[in-house]
C-alpha cells in the first residue's frame, strides 16, 4: 500500500504546488493590472461639487434674466440701451442715464449741441451711465448743464470707462456691461458669500496677499486637475477659472462707489456697431468674421460731385467711408505712423478698399487768427514759438464720438481750476491679450511718469494673466485715446486688449467678462491718485508694512488695548482718523456658555480708533527695513469678555484711502478674557472678615441658645410675676 499512494502523493503535492504557483501568478498579474490601472486614473482631488454651490459652478449670475443678461449672449445697441436704462430706473440713488450731451459753449469757445454728438449715419449719440454713490447720491452735488448730469463733488476724483472705440470688438462693450450689472447687484451689501462654500469675501481680485498666486483661498488649487482650466485658456487656476478671484469685497464696491464719478460708456461707436452687425458681418459674426470686420464709424468720406468716388446716394461706401475714432483724438494726430492721413482734405485715402487707420480729415480753420494754418499741432509743445502751446491743431477731434470724448473730458472741471477732471482712464479694445500703456507715438520714448505707469499696468496684467507692455512695442499708434487722455490732461490711461477675436463666439463671452472684471474696479480704485499708488507700490511700503497680529497681540489686565502699526518710511499716512485708523468691534455672548451646546453670539458695531506716533520709535518691516511705530488704542471695557474683531486702514496725506491690513474683506479676531477686578484688595479683606465675623458670630449665638435649652430656661409666666 504504501509502495502504491507514493507516486499518488507525489502527483497531489504537485499539483497543489502548481496550483499554489498559478494563485501567485494570477494575484502577481492583478496587481500589475491594478497598478496600471491607478496610474492610467485623473490625479487625485476634489470635484467642483465639493466645495461650490449649483449656480456657482454653472456660472449663473445673482440677478439672473435672460442670456444677454447673463452674459451668454452678446448684447446689441437697442438691448444694451434699454438694459442701462433699466438699471438706471432700479438703481436710482447711484446711477444716472444719458445718451449724448446737452451742450452749449464748449472749452474751446465753440457752440455745441446734441447733434454734434449723434453718429453721422444711424444718428445715435453714445449712451453712458454717470454712477456715484454716498449720502447725497448721483442726484446731489452740482449740476453740470453742458454735461447734463447731477452728482458732481470737487472732494471726488472721476474716472472714463470707455467700452468700443471700433466697432467689430463686440467683448469691448461686453466687460463694462459685466462692470454696470456687478456695481447694480453687489451696492450695498457686504459680506457676501458668492460661491456658497460658506466662507465670504475671502478671494478677492487680483494677488491680495502678495504670494504669486491668484488664488488667494486656495479651493481652485485643490480641485483635481481636469476642472483647474474652467475657461480653456491652457492656464490652471489662473484669471476666470473656476475658484480664482470669485468671492470678492462688496463692502470695497460700496466705498468706492460712494468716494467717486464713474463716467462709464460701454458703446462708443455706435454707428459703426450697427453696420458691422446688421449688414458687414451680420447676427453670426463669429463664424465668418472671427477676425475681421468693420473697424471704423460711418463718416461719409465721399462728396458728391466733388471727390472722384461720388457718392450720390449717401449709401455707404466700404472701400473708402469711415474714421478710426482710435486714430482722431488730437495729441500728435497726423504723423505717418499706424495711421493713415487724407491726401487731400474731403478726398478718401486711395490705399486700398477699407483702409481700417484712416485718421480723419484736415483741420481747415485758423484757430489762433494769426493768419497760418496748423502751425501748432497738439504736442505738448510751442511748435510756432508764439508763447502758446497747441493752438493751431493740424487734425483729430473731427467725428461725434471723439467729440463727445473732448467735451465730457475738457467740460468736466467740478473744483473750478480750469482743469479736467479725470485723473484716470480705461479703455477696452480686442483682441491679444494686452495691456498697454503710453506712449503709443513714438518708439524707444519714455513717458514721464513711466515707472508709475508700468506698476499699474504690471498689477492689471497679473490680474488678468496678460502681457503688460508701453503702446508703441505692440505697434506705433498716432492720435489714439491714451495718448491724448495722459498727454493733453494728464490722465493716467490704459488701453485693455481683451479676447483672442474681434468677434468672439457667444460662449466664450462670459469667461472674458470674468476674467477682465477686477481691471475695472482696480482703476476705479486708483483714479484718486494713480502716481502716489503707484510709488508706494513701487517702494513695496504696502507689503512691507504690518499690524500686530492676534498671536502677538497682548490684553492687559486693565485698561485699553494697543494695536501698534509698523509703517514704512516712504509711506505719507495721514493722521486723521477718518483716514487712519483700527476698525474694531467686540463680539460678546449672549449668555453663559458652556463647552456644549450651539455658541451663540451678539456682534456689536465697528468703531474707528486712531494712530498716533510714538516718538519716533522704530520697528522692522516684513522686508527687514527699518520703519516707524505707531499705535493705536482700543477702548474695550475691562467688565466684557468675547472676541476682538479688528484691521488696520492707512490713508495718505493727498486722500489716497484706503490700504487695509490684512488685506480687503479680512480682519483679525482674538478671544479676550473678563478683566475687571472685584474691588480693592483691602477693603475685600475687610468684607471677608466683616461676613465671617457675622456669619461665625450667628452661629455662635444660635448654638449656645441651643445648648441651654435644658436648663433652668426661665418662662414668661415667671418674668411676669417677678415683676
Amino acid at each position: 500500500m504504501k509502495a502504491g499512494w507514493t507516486p499518488l502523493v507525489f502527483r497531489m503535492r504537485n499539483a497543489k504546488a502548481i496550483l499554489i504557483t498559478l494563485l501567485l501568478l494570477n494575484s502577481l498579474m492583478l496587481t500589475g493590472s491594478l497598478g496600471i490601472a491607478a496610474q492610467e486614473e485623473e490625479p487625485t482631488g476634489e470635484s467642483p461639487e465639493d466645495l461650490w454651490s449649483i449656480e456657482y459652478i454653472h456660472q449663473v449670475f445673482p440677478w439672473y434674466g435672460n442670456d444677454r443678461i447673463q452674459f451668454n449672449q452678446y448684447h446689441d445697441y437697442f438691448t444694451m440701451k434699454a438694459r442701462m436704462q433699466d438699471l438706471a430706473e432700479q438703481n436710482s440713488d447711484i446711477m444716472e442715464f444719458h445718451e449724448g450731451m446737452p451742450g452749449g459753449t464748449n472749452d474751446r469757445g465753440v457752440e455745441m449741441d446734441i447733434d454734434n454728438y449723434e453718429g453721422w449715419y444711424y444718428g445715435h449719440a453714445s449712451p453712458w451711465m454717470k454712477i456715484t454713490g454716498g449720502e447725497e447720491g448721483v442726484h446731489g452735488g452740482e449740476y453740470n448743464e453742458f454735461v447734463g448730469d447731477s452728482g458732481n463733488y470737487p472732494d471726488r476724483p472721476d474716472i472714463m470707462l470707455v467700452g468700443n472705440h471700433h466697432a467689430r470688438e463686440w467683448m469691448s462693450y461686453e466687460v463694462p456691461m459685466l462692470f454696470l450689472e456687478t456695481v447694480a447687484y453687489y451696492y450695498g451689501m457686504d459680506g457676501i458669500d458668492n460661491d456658497g462654500d460658506g466662507l465670504y469675501d475671502e478671494d478677492p481680485w487680483g494677488d491680495a496677499d502678495g504670494d504669486g498666486i491668484l488664488d488667494d483661498d486656495g479651493d481652485c488649487l485643490r480641485l483635481n486637475s481636469s476642472n483647474q482650466d474652467f475657461n480653456g485658456d491652457g492656464i490652471l487656476c489662473g484669471p476666470g477659472d473656476l475658484g480664482v478671484d470669485e468671492d470678492f469685497d462688496e463692502g470695497e464696491i460700496t466705498t468706492l462707489i460712494d468716494t467717486r464719478e464713474i463716467y462709464l460708456i460701454p458703446m462708443l461707436n455706435v454707428d459703426g456697431n450697427r453696420y458691422d452687425r446688421e449688414e458687414y458681418c451680420g447676427e453670426t459674426a463669429w463664424e465668418n468674421c472671427r477676425t475681421s470686420g468693420w473697424r471704423k464709424n460711418l463718416r461719409d468720406n465721399t462728396l458728391t460731385g466733388i471727390t472722384p468716388l461720388p457718392d450720390p446716394d449717401e449709401s455707404i461706401d466700404e472701400g473708402c467711408d469711415g474714421v478710426d475714432l482710435n486714430r482722431n483724438y488730437q495729441f500728435e494726430w497726423g504723423a505717418p505712423l499706424g495711421a493713415t492721413g487724407p491726401l487731400f482734405p474731403g478726398f478718401c485715402y486711395a490705399s486700398g478698399p477699407n483702409n481700417d487707420v484712416y485718421n480723419g480729415p484736415v483741420n481747415t480753420n485758423d484757430e489762433d487768427g494769426d493768419g497760418k494754418l496748423n502751425e501748432d499741432h497738439v504736442d505738448g509743445k510751442d511748435d510756432d514759438a508764439d508763447g502758446q502751446i497747441d493752438e493751431d491743431w493740424m487734425g483729430g477731434n473731427s467725428e461725434p464720438e471723439t467729440l463727445f470724448i473732448q467735451d465730457l473730458t475738457e467740460m468736466n472741471d467740478d473744483n473750478g481750476d480750469g482743469a479736467s477732471e479725470f485723473k484716470a482712464t480705461l479703455t477696452w479694445h480686442s483682441f491679444s491679450e494686452l495691456v498697454l500703456y503710453p506712449w503709443g507715438h513714438c518708439t524707444n520714448c519714455h513717458a514721464p511718469e513711466e515707472a508709475e505707469l508700468i506698476y499699474h499696468g504690471a498689477m492689471m496684467a497679473e490680474m488678468t494673466q496678460y502681457e503688460n507692455m508701453q503702446s508703441s512695442d505692440l505697434y506705433p499708434t498716432t492720435g489714439d485715446f491714451c495718448d491724448w487722455h495722459y498727454g493733453v490732461h494728464g490722465s493716467f490711461c490704459y488701453t485693455i486688449e481683451i479676447g483672442t477675436a474681434f468677434h468672439q463666439s457667444p460662449d466664450e463671452v462670459k469667461h472674458i467678462a470674468v476674467r477682465n472684471l477686477g481691471v475695472a474696479f482696480y482703476m476705479v480704485k486708483i483714479a484718486d491718485n494713480p502716481v502716489e499708488r503707484a510709488q508706494i507700490g513701487i517702494e513695496n511700503a504696502q507689503r512691507a508694512q504690518w499690524i500686530t497680529s492676534p498671536t502677538n497681540l497682548t490684553i492687559p489686565e486693565t485698561g485699553p488695548i494697543s494695536v501698534n502699526m509698523c509703517v514704512h518710511e516712504v509711506f505719507p499716512w495721514s493722521n486723521d482718523v477718518n483716514s487712519s485708523h483700527v476698525r474694531w468691534r467686540i463680539v460678546t455672548p449672549t449668555r453663559i456658555q458652556s463647552d456644549f451646546g450651539p455658541k451663540e453670539w451678539i456682534e456689536h458695531e465697528w468703531q474707528d480708533s486712531g494712530f498716533e506716533d510714538e516718538s519716533g520709535e522704530t520697528c522692522i518691516l516684513n522686508n527687514g527695513a527699518n520703519g516707524t511705530l505707531i499705535v493705536s488704542y482700543i477702548d474695550v471695557p475691562d467688565d466684557m469678555s468675547g472676541e476682538l474683531h479688528y484691521k488696520g486702514m492707512l490713508g495718505t496725506q493727498s486722500g489716497t484711502y484706503p490700504f487695509e491690513y490684512p488685506a480687503a474683506g479680512e480682519y483679525y479676531e482674538i478671544a479676550f478674557p473678563y478683566r475687571a477686578p472685584f474691588g480693592n484688595v483691602i477693603a475685600a479683606f475687610l468684607l471677608f472678615f466683616v461676613v465671617v465675623g457675622s456669619v461665625w458670630g450667628g452661629l455662635g449665638v444660635s448654638l449656645k441658645i441651643m445648648m441651654a435649652s435644658g436648663k433652668d430656661e426661665p418662662s414668661l409666666g415667671k418674668k411676669e410675676a417677678q415683676n
